[in-house]
């Protein structure tokens, strides 16, 4: 604490958790939230006036705001195009065989193939692949283009519609947990699982929002190629010979191959990371002996479901004076979450966002986000579950903060993905022809 004047006292705190819990004291005090400067907030009762913070200030003075206001940096943000994701890709893949599409061509094939093997590296962003890898690598000699990652910029959402041809909204695959109304929970929707205690429950969310493969209409034998997730020695060399014994025995083949790093390591050591480095220059190797090894009349094409960005945790579940106002816990994404709102209290909720995380994240009505095309075109099926999913509100992260909206005992994140920024939605495509 420090009396920057006699009506004036800033207060720091040594985290997100200390200062919200301090907010709900003040609140509950009779003190009323007259401005917001970044991440701190302004009390006043009585013309006494008190800043609450959890960025650190090594020399609060009279000039406290502007002190704070210089700490902000604003990150280049992409708003979603689906004119310019791997779903035109998978067009692309379609038209290869001669079937309909409904995305525009990005002009990948020089040729009809009659094999096609589409690879994604979980969280390989443009950003880390040329951060991590040189000029000289495989990947980087063969990277062609870059496009946007599908909205959310998360596994569940991207790979899902990169397996159907489908969009979010028409999938209702939003995010990587979200709010099944008949189990009352917040379900996990690879897994299954309770989001908030890790208990099963039983029931695998793909029941209730099936979708098909984007080949399964056409005459090519298709096959997804993944990791056993059950059996941890399983290898990203297993996944790559099980592939090259397709690619071998099909005379005609499409095959979504996917692999689960590098975003665990970007999750935990961060986009620029030795351990991220390293782990790339390993499998630039080995993807490049594997190209060489797949059958003459192959293209490879190499992308991912998202992009990465460093980030900084923020304790959304201890924040009360917010929760409160909710029907239900937030659900979907820690940078794109959403919110059932207390039916009079949508005004309220949306003031007290926005005071405490509108420079970092951006809320819209859910509505108008599925207006703005940010889950899907205008044109598309949009799949009832989506509404149920998306409830009232969507945040959508803009900066290098994300919410643990989970419990303390969460793990940290050194980087993460979901948002809107550059790092997050920018993907390489890099292509191998045999």
């Amino acid at each position: 604490m420090k009396k920057i004047n006699k009506n004036y006292t800033y207060y720091e705190y040594q985290n997100s958790h200390e200062m919200f819990a301090a907010l709900d004291d003040f609140l509950k005090l009779g003190y009323v939230i007259c401005d917001s400067i970044f991440l701190c907030v302004e009390l006043v009762k009585n013309n006494d006036y008190v800043l609450l913070s959890y960025i650190h200030i090594s020399n609060p003075n009279e000039n406290i705001k502007t002190q704070i206001k210089a700490l902000y940096t604003p990150c280049e943000v992409i708003y979603p195009n689906y004119d310019n994701t791997l779903l035109n890709v998978i067009s692309e893949i379609r038209n290869n065989y001669g079937y309909d599409a409904k995305y525009r061509s990005f002009n990948l094939f020089d040729k009809p193939y009659s094999k096609v093997v589409l690879m994604i590296l979980d969280g390989l962003g443009t950003n880390v692949l040329n951060s991590n890898l040189d000029s000289n690598s495989f990947l980087r000699k063969n990277f062609v283009n870059s496009c946007q990652a599908i909205f959310p910029s998360t596994t569940a959402c991207a790979t899902t519609t990169i397996k159907s041809g489908l969009t979010p909204i028409s999938t209702a695959w939003l995010g990587w947990e979200n709010y099944l109304k008949e189990l009352n929970r917040n379900v996990v929707l690879f897994t299954g699982v309770n989001y908030y205690n890790d208990e099963p429950t039983g029931v695998l969310p793909v029941k209730y929002i099936p979708y098909n493969m984007f080949y399964d209409d056409m005459d090519v034998d298709g096959f997804v190629v993944e990791p056993d997730f059950s059996n941890p020695k399983y290898k990203f060399d297993d996944l790559l010979k099980k592939s090259l014994n397709i690619n071998h025995k099909y005379p005609k083949s499409i095959q979504y191959v996917y692999y689960q790093e590098p975003d665990g390591l970007l999750h935990s050591y961060g986009c620029y990371s030795l351990q991220v480095k390293d782990f790339l220059k390993e499998i630039d190797n080995k993807i490049k002996n594997y190209a060489n090894s797949l059958d003459d009349d192959t293209i490879l094409i190499i992308s991912a479901d998202h992009g990465h960005t460093d980030v900084n945790p923020i304790d959304f579940y201890a924040c009360k004076p917010l929760l409160r106002l909710l029907k239900r816990p937030p659900s979907n994404d820690s940078r794109c979450i959403t919110f059932s709102v207390i039916k009079s209290k949508e005004e309220e909720f949306e003031k007290l966002f926005n005071i405490l995380f509108g420079s970092i994240y951006r809320l819209y009505k859910s509505q108008d986000a599925i207006d703005m095309g940010f889950f899907g075109n205008k044109s598309d099926l949009i799949n009832p579950r989506s509404y149920d999913f998306l409830a009232d509100y969507v945040a959508i992260a803009n900066n290098k903060y994300y919410f643990n909206y989970k419990s303390i005992d969460n793990h940290i994140f050194k980087s993460h993905h979901g948002g809107i920024t550059k790092d997050e939605m920018i993907i390489p495509i890099c292509i191998f022809r045999k």
